[in-house]
Formats: C-alpha cells, structure tokens, sequence
C-alpha cells in the first residue's frame, strides 16, 4: 500500500515493489530483492540516469548496507517526519 504525498522523502520507510505486470524474470528479481532486503530507510533523493528519473538512496537494516534505486521501483510503507 503507497502513502501517496506525491513524492518519496528522506526518512520515509519503502520496501521493493512487487508488480505483477512484470515479466516472469523481473518478478522474480522484484522477490527476491524484497525478501532477502526487507524494508528500509529513504536517506536521500536525487535524479539519475538517462533519461533521467528520480532515484533513492536506501539503507537497509536487515543486511546493513545501502543502496541506490529507481523511485519507480519501490513503495512507500510509512511516511517519515
């Protein structure tokens, strides 16, 4: 369920988004990242790539480790402060 604001935010909680309109490879791939990741922490945003998009900066506690991602990609579980 995405909390819609408009925009992800610094301090807000997401896990990897699941969508079933994927190719059976990507869903799998979704999955996988989903359970061994957990949920994490928006640290930061910034736009990225070509064409460019919006992107987040994740930490993962479950595993301890930070990652990059496409907004696009994941949902918003609860709103920080």
């Amino acid at each position: 369920m995405r909390v819609d604001n408009g925009r992800t935010k610094a301090g807000d909680l997401v896990i990897r988004k699941v969508d079933l309109d994927h190719t059976q490879l990507r869903l799998r791939s979704a999955v996988e990242q989903r359970n061994r990741l957990g949920h994490g922490i928006v640290l930061s945003t910034y736009t990225g790539g070509n064409p460019a998009h919006t992107c987040l900066e994740v930490f993962y506690p479950k595993v301890g480790k930070i990652y990059d991602i496409a907004e696009s990609l994941m949902e918003v579980i609860s709103e920080g402060r």
